[in-house]
C-alpha cells in the first residue's frame, strides 16, 4: 500500500470535479484527482456531449434534405449509423484528451480508481491491482449521478437500456419505447426517430417536461407529434407491453453515486441518497465538499462547474463566497431546440404580463427557413422588469444566453438599437415589447394597454 499527501483531493472528473481540481491547482494547491473511469465524467463520454453530437448529425441530415428550398439540388447517400458512432467515438476521445491535458499542465495528479473514505482526511483509491491511500486537507466529492432504475424493469444493456446504453448502439432499432418526457427523452426521441427508429415517447404526467410552461411544452409535444413520434401523456401503462419494441429506453431520473463509505464519518444525505450541503456546497463534515450532482441541487454540467469554481476558490484561498445559481438558462435539444430562463421567484410574482413572438414573423428565421416555434416573455406590469424568457425555435440555445444576460442585469434598459437586423435575437425584444402592448412587428391582435 502506498500513500501521498494533498491540500485537496477530487473525487469524480466530471464538469465540476475538473473545475475545481483546476481552479485550485490554479491558486498553488497540490491537488490530486481521482477517476474511477474515463477522464470528464458523464457529460463528456455518455451525457451531454455525444448527445449533442448525434443531434447535430441530425440537423445536418435534415439541412441537406431542404437545401432545394435554396434552389440548390443535394442528394444523400443513405445514412449508415455505425459510422456516424464512430465518428461521436472519436470526437468525445479527442475532447478527453484536452481535458487530460488541461489537469496535466496544472500538475494536478490523476489517479484512475474507485475512492472510499477511511477517515475525514483519508481515502483509500482501489487501482489496478493495490490500494492507495491518500490523504488530503480538503475533500471534495464530484462523483455524480447515474441513470435511474424501474422496479421490475432493471437494465440489461439489450432490451431495457439506460441514456447510457443507448448512445453505444450501433444501428438503429425498428422501435424503441421512451418511458420518461424529461430533457433526455426528449432529446432521445428527436435523435432515433430521426435516423429512421418508429419512436413512442411515454411519460406519466399530463404533459412533457411537466414543471415548465404549458404552452411551451405542448410546442415540443406538437413538433414531436410532427415528426411521427407517438407522445402519450398521463400514460401509466406503457410498460405493460414491451414485447412489441425492440428496445426500451428508461429515462425516468437519475440517482446518486453516494456510495463512498460516508457512512462512517456520518455525512448527511437524504432520502434519496443525495449529500447534503450548505450554500457553500459544504457537507457537515467540515472539510469535506460536495459539488455538481451529487448534491442534488440542480443535476447541470455548467452549475457543477459553477459550484466547483467557487469551492476551489474557497478552501483554497479562504473566501467564504455563497454559490449562487439563482438565474439558470436550461435547453432541451428537441428539433428544434427548447431553452428558457427565469428568475428564482417567478411565482411569488402577481402581476405579470406575458408577451409573444412568433418566427413566423422573423425575417432571419424566414430567411432561414426555420419558422418554428416562438419566443415568450413575462414581464412585471409594475416594473417593466422582464423575469422570464421561453424559447421555442431554432438557436434557441444560444439567445437564452442573451436572455439570462438581461434578467441578470435588471432587465428594464432592453433598447432596439441593441439588437442586430435581421437577427433570430429581436425575438427577445419583441416578446418583451409584446408584453408591454409596445411591438410594432405584429398585426394588432387585441386590445392592450401600452405599459
Amino acid at each position: 500500500m502506498s500513500s501521498n499527501g494533498y491540500d485537496v483531493a477530487v473525487i469524480g472528473s466530471g464538469p465540476g470535479g475538473f473545475t475545481c481540481a483546476v481552479r485550485a491547482a490554479q491558486l498553488g494547491a497540490k491537488v490530486v484527482l481521482i477517476e474511477k473511469t474515463f477522464i470528464g465524467g458523464t457529460c463528456l463520454n455518455c451525457g451531454c456531449i455525444p448527445t449533442k453530437f448525434l443531434w447535430q448529425t441530425l440537423k445536418i441530415k435534415q439541412e441537406i434534405q431542404k437545401s432545394n428550398t435554396y434552389g440548390l439540388k443535394a442528394n444523400l447517400e443513405p445514412v449508415v449509423f455505425s459510422d456516424i458512432v464512430e465518428k461521436k467515438n472519436k470526437n468525445i476521445l479527442n475532447l478527453r484528451k484536452g481535458v487530460e491535458s488541461i489537469l496535466c499542465s496544472y500538475n494536478v495528479d490523476i489517479v484512475k480508481g474507485e475512492a472510499l473514505f477511511k477517515d475525514t482526511n483519508t481515502l483509500a483509491v482501489s487501482s489496478e491491482d493495490k490500494i492507495i491511500e491518500i490523504f488530503a486537507s480538503k475533500i471534495v466529492i464530484a462523483t455524480g449521478t447515474k441513470p435511474k432504475e424501474i422496479k421490475d424493469f432493471k437494465f440489461d444493456g439489450n432490451k431495457i437500456i439506460s441514456s447510457t446504453d443507448i448512445l453505444n448502439l450501433r444501428t438503429i432499432p425498428e422501435s424503441m419505447l421512451i418511458v420518461g418526457g424529461g430533457a433526455i427523452g426528449i432529446e432521445m426521441a428527436t435523435i432515433f426517430a430521426g435516423f429512421g427508429s418508429q419512436v413512442s415517447l411515454a411519460e406519466c404526467q399530463t404533459c412533457l417536461l411537466e414543471k415548465e410552461d404549458t404552452e411551451v411544452s405542448m410546442e415540443v409535444q406538437k413538433n414531436l407529434s410532427r415528426q411521427g413520434l407517438e407522445v402519450m401523456t398521463g400514460c401509466t401503462t406503457a410498460l405493460n407491453d414491451i414485447n412489441k419494441y425492440e428496445k426500451v429506453l428508461i429515462v425516468t431520473g437519475r440517482t446518486p453515486n453516494s456510495k463512498l463509505g460516508l457512512e462512517i464519518l456520518k455525512v448527511e444525505i437524504d432520502k434519496d441518497g443525495f449529500i447534503k450541503t450548505d450554500n457553500f456546497c459544504k457537507t457537515n463534515v467540515d472539510n469535506i465538499y460536495a459539488v455538481g450532482d451529487i448534491n442534488g441541487k440542480n443535476l447541470l454540467a455548467y452549475t457543477a462547474q459553477n459550484e466547483g469554481k467557487v469551492v476551489a476558490e474557497n478552501i483554497v484561498s479562504g473566501n467564504f463566497k455563497i454559490v449562487e445559481n439563482d438565474i439558470i438558462p436550461q435547453v432541451v435539444f428537441s428539433m428544434p431546440q427548447t431553452a428558457w430562463v427565469k428568475v428564482k421567484n417567478l411565482s411569488s410574482y402577481k402581476d405579470l404580463s406575458f408577451g409573444k413572438f412568433l418566427f413566423t414573423a422573423n425575417s432571419r428565421a424566414f430567411i432561414e427557413n426555420k419558422r418554428t416555434g416562438f419566443v415568450k416573455c413575462a414581464v412585471d406590469i409594475l416594473t417593466k422588469r422582464p423575469l422570464a424568457f421561453w424559447v421555442v425555435g431554432a438557436c434557441s440555445d444560444e439567445l437564452i444566453h442573451t436572455a439570462c444576460q438581461i434578467l441578470k442585469n435588471g432587465g428594464i434598459d432592453i433598447k432596439r438599437e441593441m439588437f442586430f437586423h435581421p437577427s433570430l435575437s429581436e425575438g427577445l425584444l419583441n416578446a418583451y415589447e409584446d408584453a408591454l402592448g409596445a411591438c410594432t412587428e405584429t398585426v394588432k391582435k387585441f386590445k392592450k394597454d401600452i405599459l
